[in-house]
């Protein structure tokens, strides 16, 4: 009974580290998981201390967290990751000047974006009135050409008539006429080259607001990326026992954020090969939205394992 006891114990014990040599994340697990379930090799999580300043509840974030390991299963087929309130390693969001300056970033950029909106409309504005003078332009040049053929007509037919010994009574009257009708018309295109002026005007003014809007969107372009220009990842951090998650944009992006950090807790460093996948430093060009595991995230997985690493040793 004695001997029996000891040969399992010690099948338990090397359970065990053969478990912990395949797959480290179940270190950072309960003991109480551990030894009662060993061949469950998921890292349980659960989520720990959070400041209310964020303003997502928690079972928002509980959430958003499964939906983070998620990615990890659906990438690899495989359950790496489980939610347990009862679990050793907690997801921590602490409020600090980290997203203080992240809310104020993203405040920046929705003026920037407003500001464009602006310009846009600016230069729907000037194309407009750009048509509305190429008409005005247009219709100036009919009624100059009406009055310049009438005209022409008036001056050859006075000329005429002097040249026979002048207009009589009935002749005047129509000159007469004739000579108020080219006023008219005079009259007629002098209001149109003005309204198309006033047009003028109206369109230079309209675009020298818009080339102001243009000076103000490029200076707060380039103050907006000297100040936030692309940095190394520290929006959370592993740091062996827990994840504490500092800053985020939205929930899309908060969603990556708690991947990546899952990704260290399950034992993987960063890829610097490729900017899309999940453990590439910086988060920046991943599709927030619906993203899916890289090759290179895979291949992390595939390398982790601290059995092939022992190995690896004898084997170089």
């Amino acid at each position: 009974m004695k001997t029996g006891s000891l040969l399992l114990i010690a099948l338990w014990v090397a359970l065990l580290l053969y478990q912990h040599m395949q797959y480290p994340q179940v270190r950072l697990n309960p003991i109480s998981t551990q030894l009662f379930h060993p061949f469950d090799t998921r890292l349980h999580y659960r989520i720990g201390d959070v400041d209310p300043r964020f303003e997502l509840s928690r079972s928002e974030l509980q959430q958003l967290a499964e939906q983070a390991a998620h990615i990890w299963q659906q990438g690899t087929g495989k359950d790496w990751l489980v939610y347990d309130p009862h679990a050793r390693l907690q997801i921590n969001f602490i409020y600090d000047q980290r997203q203080v300056n992240t809310t104020q970033r993203l405040s920046e950029l929705q003026q920037i974006e407003q500001t464009q909106n602006q310009q846009q409309q600016q230069q729907q504005q000037i194309d407009g009135h750009k048509a509305e003078i190429l008409r005005a332009q247009q219709a100036i040049q009919l009624k100059q050409d009406t009055f310049q053929h009438e005209l022409n007509q008036y001056n050859s037919i006075v000329e005429m008539v002097n040249t026979h010994g002048g207009a009589n009574l009935e002749l005047k009257q129509q000159f007469d006429h004739q000579k108020q009708h080219l006023e008219q018309l005079k009259t007629e295109l002098d209001q149109a080259v003005a309204q198309y002026n006033q047009l003028v005007q109206q369109s230079n003014a309209q675009v020298q607001n818009y080339n102001q809007t243009t000076q103000q969107i490029n200076q707060s372009i380039q103050t907006y990326n000297q100040h936030y220009a692309a940095r190394a990842f520290d929006k959370g951090l592993f740091n062996g026992r827990s994840i504490n998650i500092y800053e985020f944009e939205n929930q899309d992006d908060l969603r990556l954020v708690i991947a990546h950090e899952l990704g260290h807790a399950l034992g993987l460093a960063h890829t610097e090969v490729n900017s899309h996948a999940l453990m590439y430093p910086i988060l920046k060009d991943q599709n927030m939205h619906n993203f899916q595991l890289t090759l290179d995230d895979r291949l992390l997985l595939q390398q982790n394992s601290s059995w092939k690493k022992f190995l690896d040793k004898f084997n170089p």
